[in-house]
């Protein structure tokens, strides 16, 4: 018996969200290793998770999706705990557009339980396990060990937090990201039907990031990753040369999410023409979150 649950407990914990500017799929045979190289950007927007722990005769878990159930189910299993466990999410932004919103709450899931338990894990091992189950669903490669490190993330050696190796981009205060939802598309799907050119591309925008490692390149391999893999269509690639004309410093298009970088001073004017030109798409802006994860409050039930 690796932990027991000798109270009726609820942890609420947040973790950012996540938009992955480029990235290049690299699998291994152990799904521990298997993840991808890329860069992004982590959301002062984040996704809260709350899991409920009571004390039971089995292993018993609902609410949540089918990722954070899978993640609490593992861990108790893993543990020999047993437990009754109910989640439930709070996501600011829709599932499947591009927010790393599965892997939010993968990770959220994994810390809230490992806390429930009395801190049983680390982060990096709570993150390991979300991370393995992102990978079984084909729900996300990168976003988790993302998420841990916060702020400009550069994944240089892919894997799971403890095994992949993330390294940084400092950037100015005043930055904030305009993002436009323009539809969904499964990560499953992404995977599957755009490999050959996500990896083509992702390891072309990656070398030459990592030779001159500034926002200015990120952002303008961002575009070119997108371009080539065909996330950006002909409307919204003049959306973004727009926003940039009128000073942004980059705009691009991860899966389903539009985003244009700018200064907190051109927030306003850039955000009235984006929602303009895309048609009244859902905005929302936000700032670069340098932490990680954190818990939010834990309480006895």
């Amino acid at each position: 018996m690796g932990a027991e649950v000798d109270r009726d407990v609820e942890v609420c914990v947040w973790v950012p969200c996540h938009i992955t500017c480029f990235f290049e799929i690299r699998e291994h045979d152990n799904p521990l290793e298997t993840g991808s190289r890329g860069a992004g950007f982590n959301l002062n927007v984040g996704v809260r998770t709350i899991v409920r722990l009571r004390r039971s005769s089995e292993v018993e878990v609902s609410g949540g999706n089918d990722v954070s159930r899978s993640v609490v189910e593992r861990m108790l299993s893993g543990l020999g705990v047993k437990a009754r466990a109910e989640l439930e999410h709070d996501e600011p932004v829709p599932m499947g557009v591009g927010y790393g919103v599965s892997g939010a709450t993968a990770l959220g899931a994994a810390i809230a339980t490992s806390v429930a338990l009395g801190n049983v894990m680390t982060v990096s091992q709570a993150g390991a396990v979300a991370h393995v189950v992102e990978v079984e669903h084909m729900t996300g490669l990168g976003d988790v060990i993302a998420q841990i490190h916060g702020g400009v993330e550069v994944r240089v050696k892919e894997g799971a937090p403890g095994v992949g190796v993330v390294d940084k981009l400092l950037h100015e205060p005043d930055l904030r990201l305009i993002t436009a939802i323009l539809r969904r598309v499964p990560t499953r799907e992404m995977l599957t039907t755009k490999r050959e050119a996500i990896n083509k591309y992702g390891r072309l925008a990656l070398a030459r990031l990592l030779r001159r490692p500034s926002i200015e390149v990120l952002m303008r391999e961002a575009k070119a990753f997108a371009e080539g893999v065909g996330f950006m269509d002909g409307d919204v690639k003049e959306v973004a040369e727009e926003v940039v004309e009128r000073g942004a410093l980059g705009a691009s298009v991860k899966k389903g999410v539009f985003y244009a970088l700018t200064r907190e001073g051109l927030v306003n004017e850039l955000s009235s023409l984006i929602s303009e030109r895309l048609g009244g798409a859902r905005l929302v802006v936000c700032g670069i979150y340098d932490g990680g994860p954190r818990i939010i409050y834990v309480r006895s039930l």
